[in-house]
């Protein structure tokens, strides 16, 4: 059961790379308050009795001019910080009993392959249904799963050719589905399936977990192909820090259809059988060594059944972490002043300290 303790927050900013711009308006500065560094202009008109002209009392505009200066300075660094979208960031930190889960998710290209016939493919595209392939149909289950784990704190690590980090672990679960939900095929290079990398990087998310229960769950739908370590040696390491491993293995035997685009002549989608290796030896074996199960599921059903079967025995821990995070636009009264600032500076220059001719 879960139950709030407290709130945190703080200042974020959307695009912080737009901040960089502030070094822009530095220079700007530079060039209107140090006058050396003024263009030089021709003067309007010759005027020999110079020295006339210092008598005379230089008068209130000469100094307002720097000040509707640095207005407008202000004014341009107000807007730069509007545009990098500032936010106010609020946590809800949370306490809940669960365990903590990394998904490693493949993401190769074998992953497009469509497991049914292509009579049934056929069937479907005539019934106004578009045939899901291995990756959406991984995905809507894990988008089902994460939801019905709601007091588990989950990471989930992308692999291909390499394995990379999608985010660490976590009970914000509207992140997290936001975060798989715009998962698309080809977001990382899709030649190979480091199943070690991708294990390893789980790992190493887990390694300072507090969780009783900490376990991977590996889905893929392929042999190893690529990575400079090697499914076995990951799951050693799994073993001596206590992870259990459950590799799922997605897909059919034999060869699968891929999606090779529209046919000029027909206007139909055109497909074409491929047969990827697979190897569920080695899954049964890492499995085996780190004391879990390894799983086949042949559709999302059976994917989906296999999930909620690896994680409902397992003891729960007391976990803290931060939950939910709300962002609160702070952009708008950083535009508001800068465009009043920019109203007092034309206003000023215009009247007060206006240019003739």
């Amino acid at each position: 059961m879960t139950f709030f303790l407290a709130t945190s927050s703080g200042l974020d900013f959307a695009y912080p790379a737009v901040l960089g711009l502030l070094a822009l308006v530095a220079l700007v500065a530079v060039w209107l308050l140090l006058p050396r560094w003024r263009i030089k202009r021709a003067p309007t008109f010759l005027f020999s009795g110079t020295h006339r002209l210092g008598q005379r009392h230089r008068g209130l505009r000469i100094y307002l001019v720097p000040f509707f200066d640095v207005i407008f300075l202000a004014a341009l660094a107000l807007l730069v910080i509007a545009l990098a979208r500032p936010q106010i960031v609020d946590y809800d930190d949370a306490e809940v009993e669960g365990i903590d889960i990394f998904v490693a998710f493949d993401m190769s290209g074998s992953m497009r392959a469509i497991d049914h016939d292509e009579s049934e493919v056929r069937r479907m595209e005539r019934d106004g249904e578009r045939p899901k392939n291995r990756f959406e149909e991984a995905k809507d289950t894990l988008l089902e799963f994460i939801e019905s784990r709601p007091n588990d704190r989950i990471g989930m690590v992308l692999f291909a050719q390499d394995a990379f980090l999608q985010f660490p672990l976590t009970l914000d679960h509207g992140l997290i589905q936001d975060q798989v939900a715009q998962l698309e095929l080809g977001d990382i290079e899709e030649n190979g399936t480091a199943i070690g990398n991708a294990l390893g990087r789980s790992l190493a998310g887990l390694e300072k977990s507090d969780a009783d229960s900490r376990i991977v769950i590996l889905i893929t739908d392929g042999d190893r192909r690529g990575g400079n370590v090697s499914p076995m040696q990951a799951s050693e390491m799994a073993r001596e820090m206590g992870v259990t491993v459950y590799p799922i293995l997605v897909g059919r035997d034999g060869k699968a259809l891929v999606d090779t685009g529209q046919n000029p002549i027909t206007g139909r989608t055109a497909y074409r059988a491929v047969e990827f290796p697979i190897d569920p030896d080695l899954l049964q074996r890492m499995a085996d060594h780190t004391g879990g199960d390894y799983f086949r599921a042949l559709d999302a059903r059976a994917m989906s059944d296999d999930l909620h079967e690896i994680l409902d025995g397992y003891d729960q821990t007391r976990l803290d972490d931060q939950g939910r995070a709300q962002h609160t636009e702070r952009y708008g009264a950083f535009a508001l002043l800068a465009l009043l600032l920019f109203a007092v500076h034309f206003l000023g220059r215009h009247t007060l300290c206006r240019s003739f001719p």
